[in-house]
C-alpha cells in the first residue's frame, strides 16, 4: 500500500509534519487510483513542492522511467535524475505553458498549491488539456473552499468561483447527453470527464468520454424557441 511505502522512507512531508492524519489518509484513497500508473513511463505534475520530499517519494514510488514534475513559487534545486522543479504561480497561464511545452502531457497532476479557490480553477482550466485520456486530477485540501481568505464561501454555498463549486458542476459535464435534451448550455468540459470523486477535503477526477447513453435522434428536440429559453436559464455554467 501507498502508506506503507511512505512509511518505509525516512524522509518525507507526510510523515514528519503535523498534517500526518490528514495526509496518511489521502495515501490510502490513493492506493485506488494510482495502481494502474505504478510500473508504466509516466509525467506527474504537482504543484506545491514544500519540502520536497514528495517528489522524492514519487520517483521510488512510480518507475524509475517516470518524470516527476514540481512547481512552487519558491525555487528548489535537486540533483535526482527525472526530477523536475520549476518557480513560478499556479494562476500564471504563460508559466504554466513552460512546463507544457516540455512535457506535453501528464498522467496525474496534483493540486497541493495555494488552495486559493481562483487559482485552483485557474490551473485546471488551464492544465486539463495536457492531461492525458485516462489521466488523474487531484485537488487537495478543498475545505479552504468555505474559507474567505482563499476567495470561498461558508455561509453561501452556492457562492460562484469557488473550488467546490467548480469542481460539483463538473458532475454535469459527467451526464452531458450528446443530443441537447434538456438542452444545457454547453461546456468545454462536456463528455469529457469520466468521473468526479469526493472525500473529506480532497477531489479526484478521471479524464474520460463520455458514453453516448439514453437519447439517440429522435430525443432531439428542434423547438427553436424552448431551446433559446433553455440556454437562458443555464447560463450559470462554468
Amino acid at each position: 500500500m501507498l502508506k506503507n511505502f511512505f512509511k518505509k522512507n525516512v524522509n518525507n512531508k507526510y510523515f514528519s509534519s503535523t498534517t500526518y492524519s490528514i495526509k496518511s489518509d489521502f495515501l490510502k484513497i490513493y492506493d485506488n487510483y494510482f495502481s494502474e500508473f505504478k510500473n508504466k513511463k509516466i509525467n506527474i505534475l504537482e504543484i506545491g513542492i514544500d519540502t520536497g520530499n514528495s517528489l522524492k517519494f514519487w520517483k521510488n514510488y512510480f518507475s524509475s522511467k517516470s518524470n516527476i514534475i514540481g512547481l512552487d513559487i519558491n525555487k528548489y534545486n535537486f540533483t535526482e535524475k527525472n526530477i523536475f522543479t520549476f518557480q513560478g504561480m499556479q494562476q500564471d497561464t504563460k508559466f504554466l505553458s513552460t512546463i507544457t511545452k516540455k512535457f506535453k502531457k501528464f498522467d496525474i497532476i496534483i493540486d497541493d498549491g495555494s488552495h486559493d479557490c481562483r487559482h485552483i480553477i485557474k490551473s485546471f482550466n488551464f492544465l486539463f488539456k495536457n492531461l492525458k485520456e485516462g489521466g488523474i486530477y487531484i485537488i487537495e485540501d478543498l475545505q479552504t473552499s468555505y474559507y474567505p481568505r482563499y476567495h470561498g464561501s461558508r455561509i453561501n454555498l452556492k457562492k460562484k468561483h469557488t473550488s467546490m463549486n467548480f469542481i460539483k458542476n463538473l458532475a454535469d459535464s459527467i451526464n452531458y447527453e450528446h443530443f441537447d435534451q434538456p438542452f444545457p448550455k454547453s461546456s468545454i468540459y462536456d463528455g469529457e470527464i469520466k468521473f468526479v470523486h469526493f472525500f473529506q477535503n480532497l477531489a479526484i477526477i478521471k479524464k474520460g468520454k463520455s458514453k453516448k447513453i439514453h437519447y439517440n435522434s429522435k430525443n432531439k428536440q428542434n423547438n427553436f424557441i424552448k431551446k433559446i429559453l433553455s440556454r437562458i436559464f443555464n447560463i450559470d455554467r462554468h
